[in-house]
């Protein structure tokens, strides 16, 4: 779980950092449909990480772990996105 956890938090942290900042440099109606983009970014990153690592031994579960919580980072901020987006 160790190695999990190590590779899968930077990937985290990109997607906050990336998250931060759209918020402040973004206008709120580009917000929501730049979300999935930051998630392809986490894609290609999560994959980056696993093919530096070199490593077969663990690779779905990694690859699983760490998209599971992209996943779950980027419906958190969505949701909070569109509660703070005022409607037209």
């Amino acid at each position: 779980m160790r190695r999990t956890l190590a590779t899968a938090i930077p990937v985290w942290v990109a997607v906050i950092v990336g998250l931060v900042v759209l918020v402040v440099l973004g206008r709120p109606a580009v917000w929501l449909p730049s979300v999935p983009v930051i998630g392809a970014g986490a894609l290609l990153l999560t994959f980056l990480v696993q093919v530096s690592l070199q490593s077969k031994d663990g690779l779905v579960k990694r690859m699983l772990v760490s998209v599971t919580g992209v996943v779950v980072i980027l419906a958190i901020a969505s949701f909070a996105m569109i509660l703070t987006v005022p409607s037209a």
